[in-house]
């Protein structure tokens, strides 16, 4: 996918307002997952940021768009590369990217050139969110330096595994967001894209920390809720990890 056609590719997340995950007014957020040439891969950070990144800024700055974002690669599969943005409707991600679209100079057509021959394919994925311990004008906007994702492969009772999460695994990691543990958590749900039905998102300030919540998570999941979390693990039994640096430095 060409740079200036990143905002093609939609992901779309709606969250939630309250603490105990309830849903509210939606966000929506697209984003394209790329697979890069590792040795080149920072250059296509400052092709980012040079780019459609200043691009994406005017349009929060005109309050078309909530929030814009990039994730670089410190642990998983073969995505090394995530950029998104944010906005109150799917109409407001779409004029934006018009917009985006229309304004970016031959210079920067060159530069999405360059991007794509360090980043030559994606994989592109529409979430809505079922869980949140944030406010909805804060998703994807209010961020921490470091985020896991986990991405669920499930059956057809995934919407058990949904209720799962609001009604017992969401107090749990409410508490965690509380006590300053871990920054933010969200629960989407597949709308689009590939084999992940679920995902998990949970944001912290440093990858220590975070990933020594991670390897306790499942434990204190069980603990709280033994039945339900065997239930859940039967529902979604395979998943693939991932930990972002967010930003493109």
């Amino acid at each position: 996918m060409k740079l200036h056609q990143l905002c093609a590719v939609a992901f779309a997340v709606c969250l939630t307002a309250s603490l105990a995950g309830a849903q509210d007014a939606p966000t929506f957020v697209f984003g394209t997952y790329y697979k890069c040439n590792v040795g080149s891969e920072d250059r296509a950070d400052a092709l980012y940021k040079e780019t459609v990144g200043p691009l994406f800024q005017k349009q929060i700055d005109a309050g078309h768009l909530a929030a814009s974002g990039w994730g670089r690669h410190w642990l998983g599969g073969e995505w090394r590369r995530l950029a998104y943005i944010a906005a109150p409707s799917l109409s407001a991600l779409a004029e934006a990217r018009q917009a985006v679209i229309g304004e970016m100079t031959e210079a920067q057509r060159k530069a999405g050139e360059e991007f794509n021959s360090v980043c030559p394919s994606h994989d592109d994925y529409i979430w809505t969110s079922v869980a949140s311990s944030q406010a909805p004008e804060a998703v994807a906007r209010d961020r921490a330096k470091v985020a896991t994702s986990t991405y669920f492969v499930c059956d057809s009772h995934e919407a058990e595994a949904d209720a799962i999460v609001r009604s017992a695994f969401a107090p749990v990691m409410n508490a965690h967001v509380k006590e300053g543990t871990i920054a933010s958590w969200n629960w989407l749900r597949h709308v689009a894209g590939g084999k992940y039905r679920r995902l998990l998102v949970i944001d912290g300030t440093d990858h220590a920390s975070l990933l020594e919540y991670w390897n306790t998570l499942d434990k204190n999941l069980a603990d709280a809720q033994p039945e339900l979390a065997r239930r859940f693990s039967e529902i979604c039994p395979s998943h693939t990890d991932y930990v972002w640096d967010l930003g493109t430095e």
